[in-house]
């Protein structure tokens, strides 16, 4: 019988997936978080969805997930958000969704968050790039 020159491929049990590419979702907004957690889910991604930061981010605990995207454009508070969420993003990558009309777009810049979205943000491009981005991590 013939050696392949090759290395085996690891082989991931589906749990191994979930838990190494865990998104975390946070979005005021009960429709759109519903939307974009019901797509992520339909595309196979392992998602929690928050409706606030901060129940998002003791969520954390015991394990970062792969990524976090958070939907600032209904927040109570975008500036504290945005300055709980910047003392995260050398731990989990932090992608933004806000508005280029609330006053929070110019603060987002040069805080460390791996991508910005501004709205309005189309779902199917949102998703993709997400899974491109857990998948780079797996």
């Amino acid at each position: 019988m013939p050696v392949s020159p090759f290395p085996p491929l690891p082989l991931l049990k589906a749990e191994s997936w979930r838990l190494m590419a865990r998104l975390v979702l946070v979005g005021r907004e009960w429709s759109t978080r519903a939307l974009l957690r019901a797509q992520f889910l339909e595309e196979g991604v392992d998602v929690e969805a928050y409706e606030s930061v901060k129940d998002a981010l003791q969520a954390f605990v015991p394990a970062l997930p792969a990524l976090l995207v958070t939907d600032l454009a209904a927040s109570n508070d975008p500036e504290a958000d945005i300055r709980d969420l910047a003392s995260w993003v050398k731990r989990v990558p932090t992608w933004i969704i806000a508005s280029r009309l609330s006053g929070a777009a110019a603060e987002l810049e040069g805080r460390g968050f791996e991508r910005i979205f501004f709205r309005p943000v189309d779902v199917g491009e949102l998703v993709r790039f997400v899974k491109q981005r857990l998948l780079r991590r797996l």
